[in-house]
This record gives C-alpha cells, structure tokens and sequence, in this order.
C-alpha cells in the first residue's frame, strides 16, 4: 500500500498523470476553419447556380407566357400583330415601305372602321404622337408592350401601366373608358417609358437587354415565311440593334444585337448562304414568330465574328455560325429554353 501510494505521488510530482484538455490544438483549429471554408465554398456555389437556373427557369416561363397570348391574339384577329421591324427607315427604305404596309393592313383587319377613308398609318402615327408616344422608336423590342398590353387608361405619369386599347374602334388609340383590357399582365415596374416615348420590357427589372419580337411573314417573291425582306437578289435578315459598339478596331467591336435563328450550319452546306434571296433558309418556328431574351449575361449576341466579319445570320445548330464570345449560348427563346442546349 505505502508503494503503490508513493509511486503515485511520485508520478503526481513529475507530472506524469495525463489531464483531460480543455482546448483545440493550433492545427485542429486550423483543419476546422480549413473544412468550413471548403463546405462554405460548395454551398455558395450551389447556391449561386440554383438561383441562376431559378432565374432562365422564370424567364422561360414568362416567354411561354407571351408565346400563349400571341396565339390567343391571332385567334381572336385572325394574324399575329407586326413586329415594327423596319418601320422607322434605319433598315432602308425598300423594308420600311414593307413595314408601313404590313402595319396598314393589320389596322384595317383589327380596327375596320379605323381610319375609314384616310390612311391608317398616317393616323396612327398623330393619334400615338398625341398620346406622348414617339412612334419612330417602335420597334420589335416595343411590339410585346404594344400589341399585348396597349396603352395606359390614363396619361401616363411616371408609371406605364398598360390597360389595353379604346372600346371605340373609331379612335382606339386614345385614353379613357371603356377599355379592351391587356391580353398579357405586364409588371409596370419592368416596362420602360422615357422621355422620348420608347417602350420596353425587362422581365429582370428596367436593366440589361430587353425581350424581342420577330414574327415571320410570308414573302411575295417566293412564296415561303421568311424573318426579313428580298431586295433584288440579296436577303435582308430581321434585326434588333440594342448597342451598336463605335469601337473602329473591327476584332474588338462586337455589338449587342438580335436576329432570327436559322436551323443548320451554311458552312455544312444546309441550308446554303442565306444572304442569297434564291437560296432556302431553314428558321426556326418558320411559320409563326421568334421571342427571343439574351439571357443571364444580357448579350443577345455578336454582330462580328473574330474577324472582323459582320454575321447577319446566326444557327441554333453546331455554333458555326456564332462568334466566338458565344452572347447567344444562353439566350432564352420560345422554341427553346436555352440556346446552349441546342448547339453540338
């Protein structure tokens, strides 16, 4: 007893009886901050991606949306409304003479007594130019906001709430009741109206790109829907000019503009040059119409190619027709919710 009592107090005296610890060690802690980083890291990212699909996800149901209006107004009015593209001479004069007529006869089909013995388009343009609209800037970004929502009950003040056109087939352009009412409830809040009248819709808000419009029609030429003009022998493709780059250096300036998209690849021999008025140009939804948004980054896609070379046409298909900044991978459209699913 006494022996076992002494080794014991002898071990009390060197120390040599373990303690229980109280607290990491330097390393341990480190390790711990080490493993919540790399778990913080994953999850952000995660999170980041999730929103970012939550975000098309909505966009493309929005579109969708749009996609399902438009056939209801060509149910109740007998042809899909114009797209505006051209009307305001910068494509030329051959396609605004195209546009003004395609405008004129879609008055007189949605509104007969509209206009009766005058010019519908000549009225159109005093009766929105008396409302505070500049219609010079229609264009087939302002076509959704137009022909789907109409204008506000009341003269806008700030706000641009669209409330549909006049009861009055006489004179529906004008403000006051009674009202058709809205074919699609546009959130005022993403729609913009500046000073010069110039109408736009942001499904992210009044920032980035805006969504776009194109509706084929069938050409007199060739008898085929095409998504632009024949003009002698050369092809005119549709086009929305959201920023033009002035950068003079042709391998840096880029732009932000949207087209049509054309199924296939000419560089693999289908369809052949579309520039080319006698050649067949495979569109997509070749028959109805084209809603197109530029996606997350607000690019809708390049004018030029690393070259320099402009690219009037670009291909849903093998990405031959895409320069190589690639703004059209992630556009979302109404015949597919992402570009870049699409391209091999």
């Amino acid at each position: 007893m006494s022996r076992c009592v002494s080794c014991r107090d002898g071990r009390l005296a060197r120390g040599l009886i373990p303690h229980p610890r109280s607290a990491f060690t330097l390393v341990e802690m480190l390790t711990v901050i080490v493993i919540i980083g790399i778990l913080a890291g994953l999850i952000s990212g995660a999170a980041i991606y999730a929103r970012a699909r939550a975000r098309e996800a909505a966009i493309y149901t929005q579109i969708k949306q749009l996609e399902a209006s438009l056939m209801q107004y060509k149910n109740e009015y007998g042809e899909f409304p114009p797209d505006f593209w051209g009307w305001n001479g910068d494509e030329g004069a051959a396609v605004q003479a195209k546009a003004q007529q395609d405008l004129r006869r879609h008055l007189r089909k949605r509104w007969p007594k509209y206009a009766a013995g005058g010019d519908p388009v000549a009225q159109f343009v005093a009766d929105l130019t008396a409302a505070g609209l500049d219609p010079s800037n229609l264009d087939p970004a302002s076509a959704l906001v137009f022909w789907l929502g109409g204008l506000p009950q009341e003269a806008p003040s700030g706000v641009w709430q669209p409330a549909g056109f006049h009861a009055d087939e006489e004179h529906p352009f004008q403000y006051g009741q009674p009202r058709t009412g809205p074919m699609f409830e546009f959130d005022p809040k993403k729609i913009t109206n500046d000073a010069v009248g110039v109408l736009r819709y942001y499904m992210e808000g009044p920032t980035g790109s805006p969504v776009v419009y194109f509706r084929a029609q069938r050409d007199s030429h060739n008898g085929r829907f095409e998504y632009g003009l024949i003009d002698g022998d050369t092809f005119v493709p549709m086009r929305y000019v959201h920023f033009e780059d002035a950068d003079p250096d042709p391998k840096t300036n880029r732009s932000n503009i949207a087209v049509p998209y054309l199924d296939g690849d000419p560089q693999l021999g289908v369809p052949a040059d579309p520039a080319v008025a006698a050649n067949k140009r495979n569109w997509r939804n070749p028959e109805t119409f084209q809603i197109i948004h530029p996606g997350l980054d607000d690019v809708f896609g390049n004018s030029r190619d690393l070259s320099g070379n402009v690219v009037p046409f670009r291909f849903t298909i093998s990405g031959q027709g895409f320069s190589a900044d690639g703004g059209d991978f992630d556009n979302i459209t109404n015949f597919a919710p992402k570009l870049e699913s699409e391209i091999e």
